[in-house]
């Protein structure tokens, strides 16, 4: 996961989690709908029960300490989801720039207050890391997965996909904005 910018092709999933609450309580309230809507795109696309409950745990664990390190205000904590081959990417971005790291003193401290869920998707992920960005940070992980990400049916979606391009000829053809008119002949 480099700096550079990929264009993804077939499935993402984008959530956007509202961390604008003064309280957090009210903040850390959102994991749990986030996890609802996660388990359901990641039934969708065909995950298996253990690799979806991994990948829950490991998203669960991001979102959680964005909300909790993001500062309140005006802001938003995104999450990415997208499958590699056998290997499922989550990225979460928060307006913290304080990177998460693992406590040496939670390992094996049962009276750890913190720290223990960077331990979990440390102990999941295939690799995970934290990267500044110029409004904060994003933290992403990998988690590979015991079966390939079936393939994405494309039968399932070409209705849809007709209506919607059926809707966007009907609103081009009749849009003064979308009208085309006819060059005039310069003399």
């Amino acid at each position: 996961m480099s700096g550079r910018r990929r264009r993804r092709l077939g499935r993402v999933y984008r959530l956007m989690i509202d961390a604008t609450a003064p309280d957090l309580g009210v903040r850390l309230g959102a994991v749990g709908p986030v996890r609802e809507k996660l388990d359901k795109a990641l039934k969708d696309w065909g995950i298996g029960p253990a690799d979806r409950a991994d990948m829950m745990w490991i998203a669960h664990e991001l979102v959680a300490n964005a909300l909790r390190h993001s500062p309140p205000g005006l802001h938003q904590v995104s999450l990415f989801l997208f499958p590699e081959g056998h290997r499922l990417v989550v990225t979460v971005h928060d307006g913290s720039r304080a990177k998460p790291y693992l406590p040496a003193d939670a390992v094996g401290n049962d009276g750890a207050e913190s720290g223990r869920g960077m331990l979990l998707v440390e102990a999941l992920a295939e690799r995970w890391q934290a990267d500044l960005t110029s409004h904060g940070k994003k933290v992403w992980a990998v988690l590979a997965l015991q079966e390939p990400v079936p393939p994405l049916q494309l039968a399932s979606i070409m209705p849809q996909a007709v209506r919607r391009a059926a809707v966007i000829a009907a609103v081009a053809s009749t849009s003064r904005l979308y009208a085309v008119r006819p060059r005039r002949a310069v003399a």
